[in-house]
């Protein structure tokens, strides 16, 4: 990257004045074209794609800014730009300090990786119930079936919400997800979660009146109880409307983990040698797990904004220049890991990678997506004994169309029917 002077106050620097590697940040084929990415971490591992966004291609810088939330904030990450909303209509991920992290302590309380171990009975009934239902059907789409519906259901088992809403739940979320209010904070139905979303809004808000009202003994568990009754040191507790975000939040960020399940079962279906090897020793689960997150991470990138002028990798960038975080580059980085593009279930205590984030905004559900990715392929093994599930005649992987996402739009899969 070319170093520059600091820059007129009106203007951001020019973005790399090498065409082939400029991209636009909302483009997805290039920010998922991982021979572009290779060359970016090797000719110029921080390096402006347009003007005013900084590409973080290699896992050190990637890292320093995850780890950096007071220089690098969160604020507005997902958001259009000029955009903003209230802190009361503000994910977890788009918070800065002091707000973020005394919201963070009270949900580490439920986010524990003792809490993913006691939902993991929980997850395997529910896994082994939809692999079942796609076996007797003689096949089916798994994303549509099981990776995209499960982990939305596992985060509202987790959150205490009854099993026979979590579907109802999950169809709202979907709404919110895929209207204009996460990039614009509204939709035509006006602004704000409430007039946005007024059925999913009138039922969070009732469950969070109910674990308001209710005594210790009788409160139900799970996370929004969690939410409701817990208090910091001070007394200070997360105000109703925010609980109602953070709900939505939680919901809606399982979204991640469905694209590694999706990642892992088209590998177990393409690959003969990794499924054998994992089919022969389940201990290398874990890793199968790891491994994807390094090389197939679910969220390709996340963004930041610089908040005074200072240097990346040596670079200097500028207050009000974006940040664009390339976790997925950062996993591929061949300075940190040996066969960087390669698959391997072998890897001796390789350094962490960047799927979760790092630092001060390290993905508070890490313990439940490992524990899922483990329990679906012990369970798919179990279901389905060698030769008997692969993929539909004709199928084409297509990565699924998000700028942020990285895994398979569809998977579908065809069943032998014994006999």
């Amino acid at each position: 990257m070319r170093v520059m002077a600091h820059p007129p106050s009106s203007t951001h620097p020019a973005p790399t004045d090498d065409p082939e590697l400029a991209f636009d940040p909302m483009d997805m084929e290039r920010t998922k074209d991982w021979d572009l990415l290779r060359r970016i971490r090797t000719e110029c591992p921080v390096m402006r794609p347009t003007a005013g966004v900084v590409f973080t291609a290699n896992h050190a810088d990637t890292a320093k800014v995850f780890k950096d939330a007071k220089g690098f904030s969160s604020a507005g990450d997902m958001r259009a730009p000029g955009v903003t909303v209230s802190e009361e209509e503000s994910f977890l991920g788009e918070l800065d300090p002091p707000l973020h992290p005394k919201i963070r302590r009270i949900l580490l309380r439920g986010f524990t990786l003792q809490a993913a171990n006691e939902d993991e009975a929980w997850t395997r009934a529910n896994v082994r119930r939809r692999l079942e239902a796609i076996s007797a059907s003689g096949g089916a789409d798994l994303m549509a079936a099981l990776a995209i519906a499960l982990p939305g259901s596992i985060a509202a088992h987790a959150l205490g919400i009854p099993d026979e809403m979590h579907e109802q739940v999950m169809d709202w979320c979907n709404e919110v997800l895929h209207s204009t209010w996460p990039y614009t904070g509204a939709t035509d139905k006006g602004t704000g979660i409430a007039a946005c979303f007024p059925e999913l809004s009138a039922q969070i808000d009732a469950w969070i009146t109910e674990r308001a009202a209710a005594s210790d003994a009788d409160a139900p568990s799970g996370l929004l109880t969690v939410m409701v009754r817990a208090t910091d040191e001070s007394g200070w507790r997360i105000h109703p409307e925010h609980i109602r975000t953070l709900t939505i939040n939680i919901l809606a960020g399982s979204l991640s983990a469905s694209y590694m399940i999706g990642n892992l079962l088209h590998r177990y279906l393409v690959d003969d040698e990794f499924a054998g090897a994992l089919r022969s020793d389940r201990t290398k689960i874990p890793a199968a797990v790891e491994e994807t997150l390094r090389m197939e991470a679910p969220v390709t990138f996340l963004m930041r904004t610089i908040k005074h002028d200072t240097e990346i990798g040596g670079c200097p960038v500028f207050e009000g220049e974006h940040v664009m975080l390339g976790i997925a580059s950062s996993g591929r980085d061949e300075t940190v890991y040996p066969d960087a593009e390669e698959f391997r279930l072998d890897r001796v205590d390789p350094p962490e990678h960047l799927a979760f984030g790092f630092g001060p905004h390290l993905c508070l559900g890490n313990h439940l997506t490992r524990m899922v990715g483990k329990v679906v392929l012990e369970e798919f093994i179990d279901t389905f004994a060698p030769g008997t599930v692969a993929l539909a005649p004709g199928f084409v992987w297509e990565c699924v169309a998000h700028v942020q996402e990285y895994g398979p739009e569809h998977l579908e899969v065809v069943v032998a029917r014994p006999g």
